[in-house]
């Protein structure tokens, strides 16, 4: 092949130097391995303090998820623009990029801190919390909010270094995070020394320590991945209303699509309140376990996000294509096979963390209905982040919301309230709504109408 490079592309093309795609995915799934425990952790050592401080865990971490995806409208929207305009060799726009975000996505997480602060109380009202768990639920979700503005910038400085191919820095950081919030989780919750039993007051100090000290850390491997750029008010003069409007017209619908989700789950989730708090502790557990088949394939599509922006870049939209089925032939396979290897031990898995015959019993009949769920999920995830990276923002969109809300609501609340088959019938409707919008999304990527998007 003429002026072509030893990796078997065009001499100059923005991927070649830049990690392979396992290269760049085992990181993420680490780190994402890393901040499901961050949070998810707060429950398992709380599970051994008493059942309702899991509970109150549970449906504060739901709302606490919520607030926290709207910061990817912005973070995600930085990660697609400036793996673009690294391809196309934009440094000014990249670095303008930088400054932008930091300043939309603070100023939103400092806004969201003191709105919930005020607004906890009628949330959890709103969402139908049990009323013995309502306590706890109350204060972890009050001191957890206090650190939404370090978990933005955090968000911030990590889709800088991911669009960077900067994974590593990520992922350490993220463990050390994690073992920080161990050792404060053991002080906090149980208590040690001079110190108090707190339980859910406990855990949620933990973690807002942790997320402070978390942003400090990226900041600083931000600092040094990235060490000449600006990061001042300079850089913003003249205000770049352009780049502003594009940067939350692509995050709008970028992270639309995820916060309508959690939305949707938000409210499944006021309908399994009204079933009995096993039924909430089986949902809490199952979506533990739903997270770690899901990580690998959702770390895979990150990277693969970022390969295709490059590729999108540079207007090699065979690139793209190559990409998109390299992932989905790699990692689909293994996701859904984690998935079944769970389903096969779920008495054990349901068994740690509770002894309650009933949470035993609908785990395991859950999570058989996971296995074709995670199929249509994987799709999605894939597809979704791809039709993205090649600025097919609105789409995804309008399929996410309606599929969401017509089908994981609606038939949800058919299936499990009206029908009365409980949380399995709820997860029977997730299955149908993940299926659903997967098959959509391979109808669109196949139309090729993603190739006449406009993109920098």
């Amino acid at each position: 092949m003429d002026n072509a490079t030893s990796s078997g592309l065009p001499a100059g093309h923005p991927l070649d130097g830049q990690p392979t795609l396992v290269r760049m995915a085992w990181p993420i799934f680490v780190e994402l391995l890393l901040q499901m425990l961050v949070g998810n952790i707060d429950q398992i050592m709380l599970s051994r303090f008493n059942a309702t401080a899991v509970a109150a865990v549970g449906n504060a971490n739901q709302i606490m998820t919520i607030l926290i995806l709207t910061f990817n409208v912005v973070s995600l929207a930085s990660t697609i623009l400036i793996s673009q305009y690294l391809g196309a060799g934009d440094r000014q726009k990249t670095e303008q990029l930088y400054s932008l975000s930091i300043l939309l996505n603070l100023g939103l997480g400092l806004f969201l801190a003191v709105a919930v602060f005020i607004l906890a109380a009628p949330i959890l009202t709103l969402m139908n919390v049990p009323a013995e768990v309502q306590r706890e639920a109350l204060d972890y979700l009050r001191i957890t909010a206090v650190s939404l503005p370090c978990q933005a910038l955090m968000l911030t400085f990590s889709a800088f270094l991911r669009a960077h191919a900067k994974m590593m820095a990520i992922m350490l950081s993220t463990g050390l995070i994690n073992l920080l919030n161990i050792a404060g989780n053991t002080a906090f919750i149980y208590g040690f020394g001079p110190l108090p039993r707190l339980g859910a007051a406990g855990a949620a100090l933990s973690t807002t320590v942790c997320r402070t000290l978390g942003m400090c850390l990226l900041f600083w491997a931000f600092r040094r991945a990235v060490p000449f750029v600006r990061l001042e008010p300079s850089v913003l003069r003249p205000f770049p209303k352009a780049l502003c409007r594009r940067l939350i017209g692509i995050g709008l619908p970028a992270g639309g699509e995820s916060l309508s989700y959690n939305m949707s789950q938000s409210v499944s989730l006021a309908f399994v309140n009204t079933i009995g708090t096993y039924a909430v502790t089986t949902r809490m557990y199952t979506v533990m376990f739903a997270q770690v088949c899901s990580m690998l394939i959702s770390a895979a599509s990150q990277a693969g996000q970022i390969r295709i922006g490059y590729c999108i870049g540079a207007g090699d939209t065979q690139g793209a294509i190559r990409e998109n089925r390299s992932l989905l032939r790699t990692f689909l396979p293994i996701t859904v096979g984690i998935t079944f290897v769970l389903w096969c031990f779920s008495d054990t898995l349901y068994g740690l963390f509770s002894s309650d015959p009933r949470v035993i019993s609908l785990g395991h009949t859950v999570l058989f209905i996971e296995i074709f769920l995670e199929i249509g999920r994987s799709l999605n995830i894939v597809f979704v982040r791809t039709l993205q990276a090649c600025g097919d923002i609105r789409f995804p969109v309008l399929v996410g919301i309606s599929s969401q809300w017509i089908i994981a609501v609606g038939v949800c609340y058919l299936f499990g309230i009206v029908l009365g088959w409980g949380l399995a019938g709820m997860w029977l409707a997730f299955a149908i709504d993940e299926l659903t919008r997967g098959a959509l999304f391979i109808l669109r990527w196949r139309s090729g109408k993603w190739k006449a998007m406009k993109t920098v």
